[in-house]
């Protein structure tokens, strides 16, 4: 239990995915899949357009929501529809000294899977729950817990 207690406590800094992957809005639905699937990444990051633009985050979920089956009067086509049109904008983030209980209850309240950790303007990394439960499969097993 001082384990979790340990991994609940620490920095956002110590768990997010340093290696994301971004993109820029232009690009084509069926472009962002491709950089998905060899970086075996389930969100990236889009580009802001200029100074005045902010992040935004494109997700597997998003694809298939808004291309795959966004609903019976909508057609859209992964090779001709840009990111920007379907990405989610503007995104939530964090600072990398964020405690990780803080940032899951955020994750909760703003009903999202992936903050992306930033400072001065400049994203750092992004903290997925997915980091999360990993980190937690990696605390030792204590064996009164384990079942027989």
């Amino acid at each position: 239990m001082d384990q979790l207690i340990t991994l609940r406590t620490l920095p956002v800094s110590a768990l997010m995915q340093k290696d994301f992957k971004t993109i820029k809005g232009s690009c084509t639905v069926a472009e962002a899949l491709q950089i998905m699937k060899s970086t075996k990444q389930s969100g990236l990051v889009v580009e802001p357009r200029n100074e005045d633009d902010c992040y935004g985050i494109v997700t597997e979920k998003d694809i298939l929501e808004k291309v795959i089956d966004p609903g019976e009067d909508v057609h859209r086509d992964p090779w001709n529809t840009p990111v920007f049109q379907i990405m989610s904008k503007p995104i939530i983030s964090i600072n990398p000294a964020l405690r990780v209980k803080y940032a899951l209850r955020l994750m909760k309240r703003t009903n999202v899977r992936r903050l992306t950790v930033m400072e001065n303007d400049k994203v750092l990394g992004v903290l997925n729950m997915t980091d999360v439960l990993h980190a937690v499969e990696e605390l030792p097993v204590h064996d009164d817990h384990v079942a027989l």
